[in-house]
């Protein structure tokens, strides 16, 4: 390999359902969502930074198998 190649990074992304509560004025929304990410944890960041909200998550990101 020389020095100027680029060699590609192999990640496992694994796509996740999360059960999300959204909060709106009069009444409560819970929806089930997917994100894809590397661990269940790196889920709930994701989706907790999209919404802007830390308490977004309801329960565990479940793994899809596809």
């Amino acid at each position: 390999m020389r020095y100027n190649e680029i060699k590609p990074v192999k990640t496992k992304m694994k796509t996740y359902v999360v059960k999300i509560k959204l909060q709106q004025t009069g009444y409560t929304n819970i929806i089930d969502t997917t994100v894809m990410a590397r661990t269940p944890e790196m889920a709930r960041r994701l989706l907790r930074q999209q919404y802007n909200n830390k308490h977004v998550v309801v329960g565990q990101p479940k793994e899809l198998k596809v």
